[in-house]
């Protein structure tokens, strides 16, 4: 097995994360903030549509809460949103992350190991999927795609270095989701990549000073970006954390920038200028076509379908932007961002 705690080069890129890693992690003994998350998404670029399966453990306790959200239209209320069901204190099932099955319809199994799962959900009142996602990548740990000098990433999970023992850690992994997604009735195949994510870590409910972005860029089955950046402020943010996928081969990042045309709040345009490890540059553009705001745990998270082009190829993906709500609050006070 390999040493967690070796540094890691592009060409160990995928050799940290192990088996045991799809299952719950030990928790940090007596604390109630501790949490392990498992999150799920799916787009459908033709109808600007993105939907998402998230689930975060609170193993100390005992509880499970569950999201399930879908849109495709530009929206700055809930209302706007196509689907939501946000389900709170669901006794966390027996088993594992690997193969659990919740009380709102969300199930979720581990196919093969860290390559396959399927992902289905159904409320019973006319919105259901049935979806596969086999992985376009190994697995990779937070620890292996930090970019040097970067600082720390805006999330707890991100703050760890790659000698310490993994205690707290993230899982990232593109995958290719296939099935069929059933939406207050209205039928949508999907057949594009999406990321999926797993972390483990304590994650406070107040307080949390989380300001940062995490979005993907797909590109056929062949490339995708991921991009985890550090925002001090609102129009533009340091890339902290992050790879271009070329077929399953991962390259992290040397160097990153995004800068971001936000109205209200919402991220309208995005530019990012990169450079991988190997040298090679990157200048990404995107363009939200649709998004929706949701609110959890006094975090504000604006997410998007975006457009994105690079060298005059078109792509798809989103941008997941969080913000501490009381940091906005006091943003808007002074008047340093009005809304």
């Amino acid at each position: 097995m390999p040493d967690r705690s070796e540094l890691h080069s592009a060409a160990k890129i995928g050799t940290v994360i192990q088996a045991e890693d799809a299952h719950f992690h030990p928790p940090a003994e007596g604390d109630d903030r501790w949490c392990e998350t498992n999150w799920f998404g799916f787009f459908v670029p033709e109808a600007h549509l993105r939907g998402t399966n998230y689930a975060i453990f609170r193993t100390n306790l005992g509880v499970c809460r569950s999201m399930i959200s879908v849109y495709s239209q530009p929206g700055t209320h809930v209302l706007d949103l196509d689907y939501l069901r946000d389900d709170y204190h669901m006794a966390i099932p027996p088993g594992d992350l690997d193969d659990f099955e919740l009380t709102n319809g969300l199930c979720v199994k581990m196919t093969r190991p860290m390559e396959e799962w399927t992902v289905q959900f159904d409320d019973g009142r006319g919105t259901h999927w049935d979806l596969v996602q086999t992985a376009l990548m190994p697995p990779v740990s937070v620890t292996e795609i930090a970019v040097a000098g970067a600082g720390e990433g805006y999330a707890v999970f991100q703050r760890h270095e790659a000698d310490a023992p993994m205690v707290t850690g993230h899982i990232d992994q593109t995958m290719h989701v296939e099935g069929e997604v059933v939406v207050n009735g209205q039928r949508h195949s999907v057949d594009f990549p999406s990321n999926r994510d797993h972390s483990w870590s304590p994650r406070r409910e107040f307080g949390h000073n989380i300001m940062g972005n995490f979005d993907e860029a797909h590109f056929g089955r062949e490339r995708s970006f991921l991009l985890q950046t550090r925002n001090d402020v609102i129009d533009r943010g340091t890339v902290t954390h992050g790879y271009v996928r070329e077929g399953r081969e991962v390259i992290p990042f040397k160097i990153g920038e995004g800068r971001y045309r936000a109205d209200n709040w919402v991220i309208r345009e995005l530019d990012y200028e990169l450079e991988d490890i190997r040298g090679r540059t990157y200048r990404l553009h995107g363009e939200a076509v649709s998004y929706s705001e949701t609110y959890q745990a006094n975090a504000f998270t604006m997410t998007g379908v975006v457009r994105w082009t690079l060298d005059g190829e078109t792509g798809w993906g989103d941008f997941k932007w969080h913000w501490d709500v009381q940091k906005m609050q006091a943003a808007s006070r002074d008047g340093t961002f009005v809304l």
